[in-house]
């Protein structure tokens, strides 16, 4: 009888967490250009949560890194488990002081939210 009640709750909330689950894609240096890479990473993870934030990825430690104000706001809310972005972003070499756009990154990370 137990089963019965279990087993639709189950796949049910299998089917409920994919239906929420944003899509993660995964960008390297080599696709967006050496040029306009601002990672001290060979690739990370890009996503759009459902509310529109925007988080790098580290594959490696699944760190999440925002990319967008929204996703700022949650990260200073403690709402994510997260560190700044400015972690992994390194120095732009043709203008000392200042740090490579993250432009290429975010339009490439929004363009996630209009699937």
């Amino acid at each position: 009888m137990l089963l019965k009640k279990v087993i639709p709750a189950i796949l049910l909330l299998s089917v409920c967490g994919q239906a929420l689950a944003a899509e993660i894609i995964t960008v390297s240096r080599f696709e967006i250009g050496k040029d306009k890479w601002p990672f001290n990473r060979e690739e990370v993870m890009l996503t759009c949560e459902k509310d529109g934030s925007l988080f790098a990825i580290n594959p490696g430690t699944l760190m999440q890194y925002p990319l967008n104000e929204l996703a700022d706001a949650h990260f200073k809310a403690g709402q994510v488990k997260a560190q700044p972005i400015s972690v992994i972003q390194i120095e732009d070499k043709a203008n000392p002081g200042k740090m490579m756009s993250l432009q290429p990154i975010i339009e490439r990370t929004q363009a996630l939210c209009n699937k």
